[in-house]
């Protein structure tokens, strides 16, 4: 018998304003900014509320996900990038999430909380 994990990561976000959030990555989950008349309907986090437009924070920034209880995170080819503890990632690539790694999307930085 299969038996599915939910993965529950819990971000720490640090930006124009602070706060936390908590993603359920049963689906990709779809990070970004909401901007004017796009209301971020689809955004999963919406970093709008933290100053996203004035830190550098695409409208569809990155992707999180979860496969098999393993957390991975895919820059979608943002204007400023995606940075996992500091070093800068490709785009349209997956890259491992561990508990505590620290994402920066412009100037907002995001810490990852792995909770199972």
């Amino acid at each position: 018998m299969v038996v599915a994990t939910m993965t529950l990561l819990i971000v720490q976000i640090e930006a124009e304003r602070k706060g936390t959030a908590t993603l359920n990555l049963a689906q990709p989950a779809l990070i970004g900014r909401s901007d004017g008349d796009d209301t971020g309907g689809d955004l999963a986090l919406d970093l709008a509320a933290f100053g996203g437009d004035k830190i550098g924070v695409s409208r569809r920034h990155a992707y999180l996900s979860s496969q098999e209880g393993v957390v991975f995170i895919e820059d979608l080819g943002s204007t400023n990038g995606t940075r996992i503890n500091g070093l800068r990632i490709a785009s349209e690539k997956l890259y491992r999430l561990r508990d505590g790694d620290e994402i920066e999307m412009g100037s907002a930085r995001l810490i990852v909380r792995v909770a199972r």
